[in-house]
Parts: structure tokens; C-alpha cells; sequence
């Protein structure tokens, strides 16, 4: 097995998606702080952030359901950190 710092993971870290209300400041280069993880789905890992009081919606479609689950338990233990810092982390591939 090859261990990868997250960063390196094809189109991480996810852009924040979901709806905004007129004003919202959208963060930019991992910016916000991991409020909350939601199970993996397939390959798909799902939390959601917060910065400058709106909360943001991220989805990560990794290459596969390993993946996935190792970086649903990297941001699990790291709620309260920002989307950036979830990248140091290395995980198996």
C-alpha cells in the first residue's frame, strides 16, 4: 500500500456547494471550519462547514469506497478544523 498526504488526492479540497443567502460570503482555499460529517454513500463522503456564520455543503467523490472511508474518519475526528488542515492527513491508496 502508497500513503498520500489528502492534498494530493485528485480535486481535493471539494469546492462548497449548496444554497446561499444574498450576501454570503463563499469560502475560498478551505477556508471554513468542519462542523458536520455525514455517512459515506458509495464513494462519496459528505460534511458540511461553516464560515462567516453560513454553513456550506461539501462533497468529495473519491476513487474508491477505501478512500472514502478513511477520509470520513480523518474529518470525523476533526471537526472544528478548517477544510485546509483536513489535507496534512495521509491516508492508504
Amino acid at each position: 500500500m502508497k500513503k498520500v498526504r489528502v492534498r494530493e488526492l485528485q480535486d481535493w479540497p471539494p469546492q462548497p456547494g449548496g444554497a446561499y443567502s444574498p450576501g454570503a460570503v463563499i469560502p475560498v482555499g478551505g477556508e471554513a471550519l468542519v462542523s458536520e460529517v455525514f455517512p459515506v454513500s458509495d464513494k462519496i463522503l459528505t460534511f458540511r462547514g461553516t464560515f462567516d456564520k453560513d454553513s456550506h455543503s461539501y462533497h468529495y467523490k473519491a476513487d474508491t469506497h477505501k478512500i472514502a472511508l478513511q477520509l470520513h474518519e480523518i474529518v470525523s475526528k476533526n471537526v472544528g478544523k478548517t477544510v485546509l488542515s483536513l489535507g496534512e492527513f495521509e491516508i492508504e491508496v
